[in-house]
């Protein structure tokens, strides 16, 4: 019943995150996709500049409606297309705003209309218009005034390295302004959750030598690295546009994120001592990812993307179960939660492949809740390891200094040192002098005493020393309490009255008053 909880309460999480990312337009300003229409295929020659000849070709051309209400979708044309939509202002003065595009692969993206003096207003936009400090690539955007009640038609010439399946948008200059700084502290805090990380995974793996830690930072990383590459700057900025690879570097990222996927489970295997099953097939499978790499190379293997999709997902998700069969097993929440979080993150990302792969419309939830839900997969993951190293015996950083010795045998040694020799006596006595006579260290006698007697040292002593002085006082009556407790091991006569006390509920003169009288009465 525990982990049904926590299923619903991380669904819930994913819905509140859906309400965010469904319904972009507070952020992103009003979606224009289902209004743009795409130039149908034509024989002769198609305008590559906007000039007023070609506006007025344009117009007279065959046009189609997107049939997407979210995003423009459509196939890639490799010497690009172009896209017509009118946009109307009905208020009584001029309205500023911006035409933005929701996407940052687009290497070349040109805008023109024809204003209401018959003025041609060109602006491009693409890679290298906009410096963002040199991290991240801009949205493609255009600056746009129409006056009031003004209707204008304007026309798009767009080059695209992947099919077109993202929004087109009018915002405000303050929106857009938004978007940047957004886009820049959404970056901060993934490099900052990078570096913390990287602190973490390493101080855990130096305690602990596990490598399970490790393959976690590095798949968190590289995951990062994939979706900086996509959705932060395109490899094509800084290599060129001329290599298939680069140019669809997602199939790359996921080639390699698949791999050290497999990488993490192999670790955890290690981890938990267990024997991995069909090593060959295992290795196999993980270096299946890097068949998505034929596809950008071979492009007629795009039609069947969706069989290199459904084989490499569905062999690490039938790794993962067989990596985890002992917490899918155990009746351990904890356990079940953890696996149940990685399950939840490979079938996150499975969706935001499938839209990459171009097989449903823009949608952000599916876009980016795999990239939202990992930092905190991984936090949780470097927690459960650290917990699951203390609770199995076999590991060695938390394992108690006494499991490293035979506790029975120091036992008995202790205890005749405090019986039979009675050391606590001796004036020297104290942790460090009996842990010498016992060849142990100091840590491993405090600990022996704790677990073994449920006690600490100086309580251990005084119980030994106060049993001494009863016997003492019974035995020789003629000497007076002070002598009694020094020959007891006390050091002052104010603590051996108060030890005496608080172990007898009287102090010593009184314990042989009592003593002495009921030994007259018997």
């Amino acid at each position: 019943m525990h982990t049904l909880y926590r299923v619903l309460l991380s669904l819930a999480f994913l819905l509140l995150l859906e309400g965010c990312l469904w319904k972009p337009e507070v952020f992103y300003g009003r979606n224009i996709s289902r209004d743009v229409e795409f130039l149908a295929p034509v024989k002769g020659i198609v305008p590559t500049t906007c000039d007023h000849n070609s506006i007025q070709k344009l117009k007279q051309m065959h046009w189609v409606q997107n049939q997407s209400e979210d995003s423009l979708r459509s196939q890639r044309n490799p010497k690009g297309q172009w896209l017509h939509f009118q946009i109307s202002n009905q208020l009584p003065t001029a309205m500023n705003f911006n035409v933005l595009i929701q996407w940052i692969n687009i290497p070349s993206a040109e805008m023109c209309s024809e204003n209401q003096k018959g003025e041609i207003e060109d602006t491009y936009s693409g890679y290298v218009w906009e410096n963002w400090l040199g991290v991240l690539s801009p949205f493609p955007h255009f600056q746009v005034t129409l006056e009031s009640e003004e209707s204008r038609d304007f026309y798009i010439y767009l080059l695209s390295n992947e099919n077109l399946n993202f929004p087109i948008r009018t915002i405000s200059n303050s929106s857009y302004r938004f978007i940047v700084l957004f886009r820049f502290l959404t970056f901060l805090f993934f490099l900052m959750m990078g570096i913390v990380s990287i602190g973490w995974a390493v101080s855990e793996f130096i305690k602990s030598k596990e490598k399970v830690y490790i393959s976690i930072l590095l798949h968190f990383l590289l995951f990062f690295l994939l979706v900086y590459s996509v959705h932060g700057k395109e490899l094509v900025t800084l290599f060129g546009n001329g290599n298939n690879i680069i140019r669809h570097s997602y199939y790359l990222f996921l080639s390699i994120n698949h791999f050290v996927f497999f990488l993490y489970l192999y670790y955890f295997v290690k981890f938990t001592n267990e024997t991995l099953e069909h090593p060959k097939l295992f290795w196999m499978f993980a270096f299946a990812g890097f068949l998505y790499l034929l596809i950008p190379v071979f492009t007629k293997l795009y039609e069947f993307r969706i069989f290199f999709v459904l084989t490499i997902f569905g062999s690490a998700a039938y790794f993962l179960r067989q990596t985890h069969i002992l917490l899918v097993e155990n009746k351990n929440k904890e356990e079940r939660s953890y696996i149940f979080g990685w399950a939840m993150f490979l079938f996150l990302v499975f969706l935001k492949t499938l839209f990459h792969f171009d097989f449903y419309p823009y949608q952000a939830f599916f876009i980016y809740a795999s990239v939202f839900y990992l930092p905190f997969l991984t936090a949780g993951s470097f927690l459960f390891l650290r917990n699951y190293e203390k609770r199995d015996k076999n590991k060695t950083r938390f394992r108690t200094v006494t499991n490293r010795i035979d506790t029975k045998d120091l036992k008995l040694k202790l205890e005749s040192l405090l019986e039979s020799e009675k050391v606590y006596l001796n004036e020297n006595c104290n942790e460090e002098w009996i842990a010498n006579l016992l060849n142990v260290s100091y840590h491993q006698l405090s600990e022996l005493i704790n677990v073994e007697f449920n006690l600490n040292f100086p309580t251990l002593l005084n119980l030994y020393r106060i049993k001494e002085a009863k016997k003492i006082l019974l035995e020789k009556p003629e000497l007076n309490v002070a002598e009694v407790g020094k020959m007891a091991g006390f050091g002052s006569r104010s603590a051996f009255y108060l030890e005496f006390k608080k172990q007898s509920g009287v102090n010593p003169n009184q314990f042989r008053k009592a003593t002495s009288h009921s030994k007259k009465d018997k």
